[in-house]
């Protein structure tokens, strides 16, 4: 099988992660892709001045939530695909590779999944659990998917796609409804197990009362305005 090795950014999304940054940033290899940059929705712990101390552009966000931070990552760069990293503890290093690798193979979409088959979640409680599973079993079910983690942002995404599902959503939301509008497209998505560690200091963004409410108007717009 011939891949075309496509171009690729990688955007970190940062908001107080000074901590993450220090820890997990040296081990990202600027020759896994084209472009690395930074968008920060407002840091004030040194974070900023952490990752231009690294080498790294940060490009500051003028509204707020990670939705918002996508897009922007988006019009700030002209590869082919691109990568949403949190330097939180999350996500892993060693996963980029594997997802630049996959998404070279012809995939629109792929991303880690924290709650598949041979998959392993040290940051996740039983509240995130159940409410992981039920939000992906609800996209599933009303939007056709087989998907074993929709609200997970570890991911690469081609940028002409992200540009086509038109996105709105502004705070944690946009993970799933990136999941949503893809799956009502017909676009890949291919998910690769991962481990999901713990949290590296900082303050967690996800509020489980907001979020849900936010993950549940998502899926009803999403399903009342079908080709939206």
């Amino acid at each position: 099988k011939i891949c075309l090795i496509m171009s690729t950014a990688i955007a970190i999304l940062t908001l107080d992660e000074i901590d993450g940054v220090k820890a997990i940033v040296p081990g990202i290899k600027k020759e896994w892709a084209e472009e690395i940059f930074f968008v920060d929705g407002g840091s004030t712990d040194g974070t900023i001045e952490e990752a231009e101390r690294l080498g790294y552009k940060v490009i500051r966000q003028h509204n707020k939530g990670e939705g918002n931070a996508c897009r922007v990552g988006v019009e700030n760069t002209k590869a082919q695909n691109i990568m949403f990293f949190s330097p939180d503890g999350n996500d892993e290093v060693i996963e980029i590779p594997k997802l630049i690798k996959k998404i070279d193979e012809g995939h629109n979409i792929v991303h880690i999944s924290r709650f598949g088959k041979n998959s392993d979640s040290e940051d996740a409680g039983i509240i995130d659990r159940f409410g992981n599973n039920m939000f992906t079993f609800l996209v599933n079910v009303f939007f056709g998917g087989h998907l074993t983690d929709a609200l997970n942002g570890f991911r690469i995404i081609k940028r002409n796609v992200m540009i086509e599902l038109k996105t709105d959503s502004q705070y944690l939301n946009i993970e799933e409804q990136i999941c949503i509008k893809a799956l009502k497209k017909n676009f890949k998505i291919y998910e690769i197990d991962g481990k999901e560690p713990k949290r590296i200091g900082g303050e967690r963004k996800m509020k489980p009362i907001k979020t849900g409410a936010q993950l549940s108007w998502t899926i009803i717009k999403e399903f009342i305005f079908w080709r939206g």
